[in-house]
């Protein structure tokens, strides 16, 4: 399955910076408002240390990562939803995503451009008031549709002017979407209008190089707002990301040793997505390739067949199933079936994370 996230936030705040470093591109991150002003896109691997592990134990001619798309999204102002600064156009693009990296400056530096003192809370709230303006233009839109429908007694036309009612409630008092409970229902009807607010949010706390613990009292209020918010927070120094991701290998390693980071915020922050959608991994090992594909977490054997190809889920008949822990243990997947240790699973089976597995499907 594809997997999309957008790089969200007010201008000068360092989101093109933790692009450029996601994606090793360089995008133009100018110290001056919008100088993003076309959503960057790129496709990023997904870090895993599993697939080196299949590979050195099962030769094979290819590795095949997991990917998520990045899309670097020109910075929102206040009055966005009204058309200001890039207003409509990074409205639109937004939609397109699975989730918001919700980037907030957290670092004091006098060479990047900033109206007025550092409020963390303060630039979360604009943006999530343009989102929900922005939203509560779409619901009415589309309330005003459907009540059409509903005036002439159309049971779905009925149900959807109820929630598109409520919804529109909410987004009158500012309220994120996101933070309410819907009923599955409730909330089939809504994702077709593909709403901002109702997107997962990870919030960003991009901080200086003095606190790469995100411990300092800036990065804590944004981590208190994702908590409060339901939401997913991290950490990181989108600038010393991106010296980083420029580094060779040993260098990286020594200057990551000196500064005692065990290990690197982009990779956390793809971690984050993962868990912040309910995403997780398995792989497929052969010849040909090592293969680590999508899925949601608890989906069925079968689904998991269907993300390599759509007739495999109509066509599956069983999956062979191993984790990586026990090709470490035994080396082969011949010793594997010999220890009784390759297990045979059938429709009903809900995949687990990094289990390696053979789909047998009929012809």
């Amino acid at each position: 399955m594809s997997v999309s996230c957008g790089i969200v936030g007010l201008a000068n705040i360092g989101k093109t910076t933790l692009f450029n470093a996601l994606t090793s591109q360089a995008a133009d991150q100018g110290n001056y408002p919008f100088s993003t002003v076309e959503a960057n896109r790129a496709v990023i691997e997904v870090p895993d240390g599993r697939l080196a592990t299949l590979a050195k134990l099962i030769p094979t001619k290819r590795i095949m990562p997991a990917v998520v798309q990045v899309l670097d999204i020109a910075g929102l102002a206040a009055g966005a939803s009204q058309g200001e600064g890039m207003g409509n156009k990074f409205l639109s693009s937004i939609k397109e995503t699975d989730a918001i990296m919700h980037v907030v400056r957290c670092f004091e530096s006098g060479a990047v451009v900033r109206e007025g003192d550092l409020d963390p809370l303060g630039d979360i709230e604009t943006v999530e008031l343009e989102l929900a303006l922005a939203d509560l233009e779409t619901v009415t839109r589309n309330l005003e549709r459907v009540s059409k429908k509903a005036r002439a007694g159309d049971k779905e036309a009925l149900f959807q002017q109820d929630v598109f009612s409520r919804a529109k409630e909410l987004l009158e008092e500012g309220i994120q979407l996101r933070t309410r409970d819907w009923k599955d229902s409730e909330r089939a009807a809504l994702r077709p209008l593909c709403l901002l607010t109702d997107k997962p949010v990870l919030f960003v706390a991009n901080v200086g190089d003095d606190d790469l613990a995100g411990s300092g009292e800036l990065a804590l209020v944004v981590e208190r707002h994702a908590e409060e918010s339901g939401s997913r927070f991290i950490a990181l120094c989108a600038d010393l990301e991106c010296e980083l991701r420029r580094m060779e290998g040993d260098d990286r390693e020594l200057f990551q040793e000196e500064l005692g980071i065990t290990e690197l915020g982009l990779d956390r922050l793809i971690r984050s997505v993962y868990t912040l959608l309910g995403l997780q991994t398995f792989f497929t090992a052969g010849e040909k390739e090592i293969r680590a594909w999508t899925i949601r977490a608890g989906d069925s054997a079968p689904v998991a067949a269907g993300v390599i190809h759509t007739d495999f889920e109509k066509k599956f008949i069983r999956a062979e199933i191993y984790g990586v822990a026990e090709l470490v243990e035994y080396e082969t997947e011949t010793a594997i079936k010999a220890a009784g240790r390759m297990r045979t699973e059938g429709r009903a089976y809900a995949m687990g994370e990094g289990d390696v597995v053979h789909f047998l499907v009929s012809p």
